[in-house]
């Protein structure tokens, strides 16, 4: 009974589309193969997210079309506090602004991407918060990154 109950629980969660997290990496096909990508602080991000597409960054002479960066906006904005009135919650939030484009020419509307973060914070902690916040900022560039590429998908090939 046990062996069935698990196996309709299985075949339950697979016909949903249940994925664990970090599994996916599906995207859709990119309309262009070939990208030049002008990223600034996210350059090598949204390199490693158009190899994970499928996709190429190359020069500019060989690209089909070109993505490119106009804005980076960083926060880090207070998220809690204590009774104590000690910060004890930090929100980091990451703003991006891209347009991909084919011979200049805009291909659909600039994209917008917010990502934000939550960071623990205490006094007696404050050593290792340093490294800690460069690595969500890293993730977080990551995940800005991956959500531009996944847009990129539904762009319509001219």
């Amino acid at each position: 009974m046990k062996k069935i109950l698990m196996l309709i629980a299985v075949l339950g969660l697979s016909a949903c589309g249940f994925q664990p997290k970090g599994s996916s990496g599906t995207f859709s096909t990119l309309p262009y193969q070939a990208w030049h990508v002008d990223g600034g602080q996210l350059q090598q991000a949204l390199e490693n997210a158009l190899r994970n597409a499928d996709g190429r960054p190359v020069d500019v002479p060989q690209a089909q079309a070109t993505i490119t960066v106009t804005n980076i906006e960083t926060r880090k904005d207070i998220y809690t506090i204590t009774r104590a009135a000690e910060i004890n919650e930090f929100l980091l939030i990451l703003r991006v602004e891209a347009q991909a484009s084919r011979n200049g020419v805009p291909l659909g509307a600039p994209m917008v991407v917010l990502v934000h973060r939550p960071m623990e914070y205490a006094d007696s902690e404050v050593l290792g918060k340093q490294e800690e916040e460069a690595t969500i900022w890293a993730e977080m560039r990551t995940d800005a990154a991956e959500q531009i590429v996944r847009r990129m998908a539904f762009l319509k090939a001219r």
